[in-house]
């Protein structure tokens, strides 16, 4: 969200002021449409007599994505329907306003100038999202930013004070430092709606001290819960393993969890209520957990038993988390509903293969890089007995994967009509893959991102949309989202370049 202060100023809007407060449905009152009183026959147009919810259909196709690059004025459609008449000004604000993107600072302080002003703007503000953040550009320095206080923790704070019907806070690396114990005790102790919360990436001694000091098990402060349903500490690696002793026990309504790369500890994730329904977790990366007590978890734990997304992506040369015992354990008693597993990194070998093949029918993602599997296993994965669902297919570092295995080996996987959308593989795989005319000819191209490298299936009539992706129709996403829409930004590279 990018705009002009000045194109929100007009006195039009001064016929509402007075700050609208949430229902007891979690609901804030819409601002009447304004018509001209002067006269009793109403002299609107047909189009301006539409019901709000209407107008809220028609304007969301005019929402961008994404923000433009550079310093590019940004919704631009909107901006010029402000302008139409003052009936659609009024009904375009809470399109405008219900999901505000703040890719630079000034964007932020315009932003806050305006709700400051306007409380009846704060009340419309459903979503903070600073996943396109950055501090860098227009020629400034570090110091040159941080002297114009656009975006401190100061005036963060002031705006979560602003927008009290707030729902989702989207943060990152960028943000940490601005993040002080002030911002999260406004986040967390504050906002009764607030439904989702992603810090992605933060990691600065400011963000993790102020973590340390909110979130810690003997704070007065805390309350008994928080209302978050999703939440996403991704790549978080510096917050203490207080912090999730602290927080975890306090989400009874959690539904989506990413911990990947943090401190958490086997007793902290034990300590999540028996009320909360995760149906998306990653547990990538965390050293301190074991793999047996992992298993226990998510076996065991009421909080787990409807698993749709299972994010279990180790780095086998520096720390595996699950050994032969644990697959053997976990594999046939992982929840039917299921749809993405990643098991890169675990101890998996051919011997697995009974457990693995009855998954492959209702899993639409498997990841099963770093494993000990042999080219015949993988090939049997799409054996006609098995009924493949799998889009996606994670082969990364497997040692018996090679272009030639792939297209010449018995039953290989490139030249059979499967439903597989997505094979990822080692770059010098799909660089060799690419070389081969059977390659192109069997209707695979490549595509790389980061430090990840894909042959994607060309002319398919699946555009990848699923519910549980949650607006994204990209494959083999790493994070665990926290909001509706298409992945971007800072959530691209570690959910997709990593």
């Amino acid at each position: 969200m990018g705009f002009h202060a000045k194109e929100f100023s007009y006195t039009s809007w001064e016929y509402e002021t007075q700050t609208k407060t949430a229902s007891a449905t979690g609901t804030v009152e819409r601002p009447p449409l304004p018509h001209d009183e002067s006269d009793n026959a109403d002299t609107r147009a047909p189009f301006e007599k539409l019901p709000v919810e209407i107008y809220d259909q028609i304007f969301s196709y005019l929402i961008p994505q994404e923000p433009q690059s550079g310093y590019k004025r940004r919704n631009g459609d909107l901006s010029a329907v402000l302008k139409a008449s003052r009936t659609l000004y009024a009904a375009t604000l809470f399109t405008i306003f219900q999901n505000a993107m703040f890719p630079h600072s000034p964007v932020y302080s315009k932003f806050l100038e305006q709700i400051t002003n306007h409380p009846v703007l704060g009340g419309m503000v459903r979503r903070m999202d600073f996943s396109q953040y950055t501090s860098v550009g227009l020629g400034r320095t570090g110091r040159m930013n941080m002297e114009m206080q656009n975006l401190t923790a100061k005036t963060l704070t002031k705006g979560l004070r602003a927008t009290g019907n707030l729902r989702e806070f989207l943060a990152q690396e960028a943000l940490g430092p601005d993040i002080d114990a002030s911002v999260l005790e406004e986040l967390f102790f504050t906002l009764p709606l607030l439904e989702a919360v992603d810090f992605c990436g933060a990691s600065a001694s400011r963000f993790k001290e102020a973590f340390t000091e909110v979130m810690h098990p003997w704070n007065p402060k805390l309350p008994e819960s928080f209302p978050v349903q999703r939440l996403s500490l991704h790549e978080c690696t510096t917050l203490a393993t207080s912090v999730f002793t602290a927080i975890l026990p306090r989400l009874p309504n959690l539904t989506h969890l990413d911990l990947s790369h943090t401190q958490v500890t086997d007793s902290a994730l034990m300590s999540i209520p028996a009320t909360a329904n995760i149906t998306h977790l990653s547990l990538s990366k965390c050293a301190r957990l074991k793999g047996e007590n992992v298993v226990t978890f998510l076996l065991e734990h009421p909080a787990v038993r409807n698993l749709k997304v299972l994010n279990l992506h180790y780095d086998a040369s520096r720390y595996r988390l699950l050994s032969a015992v644990d697959v053997e354990d976990l594999l046939p008693n992982l929840p039917k509903s299921l749809v993405s597993l990643n098991l890169t990194g675990a101890s998996i070998s051919s011997e697995h293969m009974p457990m693995l093949l009855p998954l492959v029918s209702r899993l639409e993602e498997l990841s099963l890089g770093h494993t000990e599997l042999a080219m015949e296993d993988i090939n049997t994965f799409f054996a006609p007995q098995w009924k493949s669902n799998l889009r996606y297919l994670d082969l990364t570092g497997i040692s018996a994967v090679s272009p030639n295995a792939l297209h010449f080996s018995t039953g290989a996987i490139l030249p059979q009509d499967t439903t597989l959308q997505v094979l990822e593989l080692s770059e010098k795989n799909v660089t060799g893959c690419a070389k081969l005319h059977a390659t192109k000819a069997c209707g695979w191209s490549e595509q790389s991102y980061g430090r990840r490298s894909w042959l994607v299936k060309s002319n398919t009539h699946d555009d990848g949309e699923r519910p549980w992706k949650m607006g994204s129709k990209k494959w083999g996403n790493r994070k665990i989202p926290c909001n509706f829409g298409e992945v971007g930004g800072i959530y691209a590279y570690y959910g997709l370049a990593k």
